[in-house]
């Protein structure tokens, strides 16, 4: 992710286009199974965290994701906290969210009744094209990210 934030406009693109183009090989990839802590009660939170779920981001990814996206940093019980409706969505999460989901914070401010107390800028071309690449990488391997991860390094030095 950093390292996509870090690239130019052109190389992102590049970077989403070749994540785009991946396919992971038949049989590498199992299907989520949410642990105990990730069964969460009915509510805004829970739907937030399934959306994290989707892109492959457990509570302490998406805290980090969270972080370097938006410069909300929370510790991923707090994140796994709004799952389970034990923490209220403040202004402050909500904008973390939307940089991580790469929503506009309106749309979910209106879904959520949660508004911000100052309005703000809106999300950063980097945050949106690097929330992008984070659902397209969503279905390959580990191995495939690393060398998506080299790919951009290679991109970004040039």
């Amino acid at each position: 992710m950093s390292r996509s934030l870090a690239l130019p406009e052109a190389g992102r693109r590049l970077l989403r286009d070749r994540a785009r183009s991946m396919t992971a090989p038949a049989g590498t990839l199992t299907p989520w199974e949410p642990r105990p802590h990730e069964r969460y009660p009915p509510g805004f939170g829970s739907l937030l965290l399934r959306m994290l779920a989707l892109r492959n981001l457990n509570w302490l990814g998406a805290a980090k994701a969270m972080c370097l996206m938006s410069g909300v940093c929370k510790a991923a019980s707090t994140i796994g906290a709004v799952g389970r409706g034990a923490k209220p969505l403040d202004a402050e999460m909500l904008d973390g969210f939307a940089a991580t989901l790469g929503v506009p914070v309106a749309v979910l401010a209106e879904s959520t009744g949660v508004h911000r107390c100052v309005a703000g800028p809106e999300l950063a071309p980097a945050v949106v094209d690097t929330a992008t690449l984070v659902w397209e990488v969503r279905r390959l391997t580990r191995d495939q990210e690393s060398g998506l991860a080299e790919y951009a390094q290679a991109s970004g030095s040039q």
